[in-house]
């Protein structure tokens, strides 16, 4: 279990062992829980708002999905819509809100701060961001801890590089997108404190610029790549299926078919199971204004490895030996809201 921090408003933080769940509190005003299906539960409207196109095989698409989910268990009326600045952020999700909607979901910690702006005059809305910073008393995150499985990726790439020297791109510079990639480095320093990473942080989650900063990343060493870009990974993808002794990892979504004999492994984030968790609480009326982390220990974070590219065995061993010290507890690999302290780690490697 995460340790509790200040950006906590009320109560304790629950979490179940078999799901991510939340606690108890009064909800917005008008908010009695509909039933689950028939007329009643087709009356409720939910707003989906994510930054990318809902093909982009990554965190766009699980967002997009996931309302589909929602739509398909509980009979609800879901609208998602694509939503990649804050000033459409804001827009759009105030839109949702002046015409009833019960939920408005913003998929990104960069919905945060628009939905902050405008939570208050919208009380019998309740808005959800995953990742990000902002706590109303309808307005909450939910944090996918994505960072644990990057930490487990990065002890693979620590272990593997033959150049040492591995890179990353970031499809923005917020703690939402900088946690995994902080993961990463931090997993591939503890096993090899001397490699060199490089770093960027693209102008947007364009798959054309991450492809060429991604070339000259490979061109400066790098036989290692982790991309968290929204659909720039696409091109980062296509950079290391281009070069020769370079390998790379999917970020939240399944790409073994984007870099064929690439990819070693995916890390997987179980939206479904964050949709579906924080929109029962809101409908049951037990949601509370604190962040709900979704990890690998309640089941919410996995890595898939590539069956097709077998891991040295020794490097198995410690990647299995990461996961489950993650999922203990006895490495506690830092959120989003300890970016900070994450930092303090990596130089300590230097």
């Amino acid at each position: 279990m995460k340790k509790l921090i200040p950006l906590i408003l009320s109560g304790a933080l629950l979490l179940g062992t078999a799901a991510c769940g939340g606690g108890t509190s009064t909800t917005p005003e008008g908010s009695t829980p509909p039933a689950e299906g028939g007329s009643e539960a087709s009356d409720v409207k939910i707003g989906i708002l994510i930054p990318g196109s809902p093909t982009d095989g990554g965190f766009s698409q699980q967002g997009a999905e996931a309302g589909k989910k929602l739509e398909e268990n509980y009979g609800y009326e879901v609208a998602t819509v694509e939503a990649g600045t804050a000033d459409v952020i804001k827009s759009e999700a105030e839109t949702m809100a002046a015409e009833g909607y019960k939920i408005v979901f913003g998929h990104g910690g960069q919905c945060s701060a628009p939905f902050a702006e405008i939570c208050e005059d919208y009380p019998d809305t309740w808005f959800v961001t995953f990742g990000g910073t902002e706590i109303r008393d309808n307005l909450f995150p939910v944090c996918m801890c994505a960072e644990e499985g990057t930490y487990v990726l990065g002890v693979a790439a620590g272990m593997m590089t033959q150049t040492d020297n591995i890179a990353f791109t970031l499809g923005g510079d917020y703690p939402a997108y900088t946690k995994t990639t902080m993961g990463f480095a931090l997993g591939a320093k503890s096993v090899n404190p001397d490699l060199k990473i490089q770093e960027a942080v693209l102008s947007s989650p364009d798959s054309n610029e991450c492809y060429e900063t991604t070339m000259n990343q490979i061109k400066s060493g790098a036989d290692f790549i982790l991309s968290n870009s929204n659909e720039g990974q696409a091109g980062a993808m296509k950079a290391v299926g281009e070069s020769e002794n370079v390998y790379t990892f999917g970020c939240l979504g399944n790409f073994f078919d984007m870099a064929p004999g690439k990819v070693l492994g995916n890390i997987i984030g179980d939206y479904n199971v964050g949709y579906d968790e924080a929109t029962k609480a809101i409908m049951e009326g037990t949601a509370e204004a604190e962040i709900m982390y979704l990890t690998i220990a309640n089941g919410c974070v996995s890595v898939e490895w590539n069956s097709d590219i077998p891991l040295p065995e020794d490097v198995q061993a410690a990647v299995d030996q990461a996961y489950e010290d993650i999922k203990s507890g006895k490495i506690d690999v830092p959120n989003e809201y300890e970016q900070d302290a994450a930092k303090e780690q990596l130089a300590s490697y230097n």
